[in-house]
């Protein structure tokens, strides 16, 4: 059977998988994306209808592939400012857009949104090869190159596949992963993470909200003129006592632990979703051959929204280094090329998984001398427009080196939706 040859391999079509797939081909590789589920299965797991909190920086990336550009008004929500308070200690502090001369801190969009354009671009490009619904097999990490075989999962015929280079970006829970000795730090967090949406009787204005609870933080993102994509993370027997209240139960709850100060709670729309919550990381994400990115080189708590923005300039970079290798005659499976992308960017990967599990075990603690030690914080933050820019040009993916595509911003980018 004939072996089909590419520059690189990625296992996992999801949004870190596809995003790359998509800077890649821009940047003239060939590639096979394998991905098991199928793209146009109910079941697809990553092109579903979470919200994704973007970060200025992830917009910008997204503008460079195109991918922006084909986001409707009601897709894509701007997301101007952001209170955050604490149940206990009372504290408060407001960051906004014009803290950093910005239009936007970042967007909230659907993932199902994001993926039906990045398939568009996938799909009509010759460039890349889409296997799905397919899952690598016979793996074997050659001085030259790497072999596989995407078996079909539907009974079909399998794809022999070699390539320069594999990415593994399938997910937390990768076996590829684990078969390759990659392993990860894992700490399973107590709480689950309920996930909905909701509609007010107030226009959200572009306003989110982190509100730090007993039972973990409740954050609140704007969705359309008068909706919020709600993330409320709590504690499991918390967490099972709400998702047996009704429709209307769950707003009242939903109103006497948030407030009034997005509205009343008026709608609940679509189901409740959890999820469960983990801290991984990898200190060391390359081999020869193989590189991992996404959520099986670290998934984070989603207090501050960092998961999908962090994998997409981790995906970002990882494409630049190639690129600029390539065009030095380099093999860009070389060590000493993937070693060079790990320096960049473990860093920052290392940074925001200990400032995310940082928040939580300051704000979930309840000791009684950490409640004043709260509240002084955020009051001083609130007074100190330096620490607040130094805030949020961390959260915002625009401290430190970026990669090209998160700095060279297109003519219109900064068009607010």
């Amino acid at each position: 059977m004939k072996t089909d040859k590419y520059d690189l391999i990625i296992s996992g079509g999801g949004m870190v998988g596809a995003s790359l797939a998509c800077i890649l081909i821009g940047y003239g590789f060939k590639v096979a994306l394998v991905e098991t589920t199928a793209y146009s299965s109910t079941n697809q797991p990553s092109f579903d209808s979470r919200a994704l909190a973007l970060t200025y920086s992830s917009g910008v990336i997204l503008r460079n592939l195109n991918v922006w550009q084909g986001l409707s008004t009601t897709e894509a929500t701007s997301i101007r400012q952001i209170d955050v308070s604490d149940t206990a200690a009372g504290g408060h502090v407001r960051l906004t857009a014009k803290d950093v001369g910005r239009e936007a801190l970042g967007w909230n969009v659907e993932a199902r949104a994001i993926g039906a354009q990045l398939l568009q671009a996938l799909e009509s490009n010759e460039c890349v090869s889409i296997l799905s619904p397919m899952i690598l097999k016979q793996v074997e990490i050659k001085d030259a190159g790497v072999l596989a075989l995407a078996d079909d999962l539907e009974g079909g015929t399998g794809h022999p596949l070699s390539a320069k280079l594999l990415v593994i970006a399938d997910g937390s829970n990768s076996a590829l992963r684990e078969q390759l000795k990659f392993t990860p730090r894992s700490i399973p967090y107590r709480q689950r993470a309920l996930v909905c949406r909701v509609e007010t009787d107030r226009t959200n204005r572009g306003g989110a909200y982190e509100h730090f609870t007993r039972s973990g933080p409740l954050a609140l993102l704007p969705f359309g003129e008068n909706g919020y994509s709600v993330v409320w993370t709590q504690e499991p027997e918390d967490l099972d006592e709400v998702l047996q209240l009704s429709r209307s139960e769950f707003l009242v709850r939903l109103q006497t632990v948030f407030g009034d100060r997005a509205g009343q709670f008026k709608q609940l729309l679509g189901e409740r979703k959890v999820y469960p919550l983990t801290l991984s990381h990898l200190k060391n994400f390359v081999k020869p051959r193989v590189v991992v990115v996404g959520n099986a080189s670290h998934t984070v708590h989603p207090v501050a929204g960092q998961g999908f923005n962090l994998g997409l300039r981790d995906i970002a970079a990882l494409a630049q280094v190639l690129r600029d290798s390539r065009n030095r005659g380099w093999d860009i499976g070389n060590i000493e090329v993937l070693s060079k992308f790990e320096r960049w960017r473990s860093q920052e990967g290392e940074f925001v998984t200990w400032f995310t599990d940082g928040l939580i075990q300051i704000f979930a603690n309840e000791y009684p001398l950490l409640t004043p030690a709260r509240n002084l914080g955020l009051e001083l933050l609130q007074l100190l427009p330096p620490a607040k820019r130094w805030l949020l040009a961390r959260t915002m993916g625009m401290h430190g080196r970026q990669p090209d595509l998160a700095t060279n911003e297109r003519e219109n980018s900064g068009k607010s939706r």
